[in-house]
């Protein structure tokens, strides 16, 4: 228990407290009281590195279904809808993470993976991981754009973000129409009533447990979390139309060059919404990487 609470001190007790509770329903354990690292797959025996995957619960069972059938999965959970990735944030965050993860997973190598905003988190823990003389052997980044600006990224930034907004709505008018949304003959039958619904969206009132955290802030004075180059190198994957799908466009791949000093892999998969992302096509392509390192 008090090592747990030394490692919390790390942390703004309100972060803590927060992501404590974000973490209650993960499945899995703790990796000790307290913690915010979760085991949340058991392989027993496994020759293989157990994955670290930086995210939520919404894409656990697919992970686990496809990279957990020979490797254990840990889980972290990210700073998405609930508060800013600033860089006192994810420093700190990433910082406490680390600790637990030697505390927890006595490895030489790492291998780790990271979603949207947990991207962030996973390039960070990599590269604290390597500064404490460890090796990441394998660094995914999943929707991630970089933290550099200019003209020329700032007007494909608004292209794509504007498809991935039609996107979005397409995928929740077809969702509230017919579940049977593969269907080419669903997308037929009910285009009009897509098209009506995509104009005028409908606002959804869920009941969350995060609306009772209220500790993100959209207007923060605070400085954003910016990438620093990273000494290895990264497998990075894409929706091809969502909102960072102009990087199937080679030349936007350049400033990925810039951070993983190691070099980039880049996939992309079929699709046109961040939000609704196709969890089984990514997992598979991230595992298919895994193995390709040897990992």
């Amino acid at each position: 228990m008090g090592e747990s609470r030394n490692l919390s001190n790390i942390l703004p007790a309100k972060l803590y407290r927060g992501l404590l509770m974000l973490t209650a329903s993960w499945p899995g354990v703790r990796v000790s009281e307290n913690s915010l690292l979760i085991k949340v797959h058991v392989v027993e025996n496994s020759q293989k590195l157990p994955l670290i995957w930086c995210g939520g619960p919404p894409e656990l069972e697919t992970i686990i279904s496809i990279i957990g059938k020979d490797r254990s999965i840990y889980g972290l959970r990210g700073t998405y809808d609930f508060v800013e990735p600033t860089d006192d944030v994810i420093c700190k965050l990433s910082q406490y993470y680390v600790d637990e993860i030697e505390k927890a997973i006595s490895a030489d190598t790492y291998i780790i993976a990271g979603y949207c905003a947990a991207a962030y988190l996973a390039l960070e823990i990599s590269t604290l991981l390597t500064e404490r003389g460890h090796k990441v052997g394998y660094l995914a980044m999943i929707e991630r754009d970089v933290t550099e600006t200019n003209r020329l990224l700032w007007f494909t930034r608004k292209i794509f973000n504007r498809l991935d907004t039609y996107g979005t709505r397409y995928t929740e008018a077809l969702q509230s129409i017919d579940e049977n949304k593969h269907s080419l003959f669903t997308h037929l039958k009910y285009m009009p009533k897509i098209i009506c619904k995509m104009a005028k969206p409908e606002v959804q009132t869920i009941d969350d447990p995060r609306n009772l955290i209220s500790y993100k802030r959209r207007e923060t004075r605070d400085k954003m979390y910016e990438f620093k180059p990273y000494p290895s190198n990264a497998s990075l994957f894409f929706i091809r139309w969502g909102v960072f799908g102009f990087y199937q466009f080679k030349y936007f791949q350049n400033y990925w060059r810039k951070i993983a000093l190691g070099g980039v892999t880049v996939d992309f998969i079929e699709g046109y919404s961040h939000k609704y992302p196709n969890w089984p096509s990514i997992i598979q392509k991230v595992n298919k990487r895994l193995l390709e390192s040897r990992y």
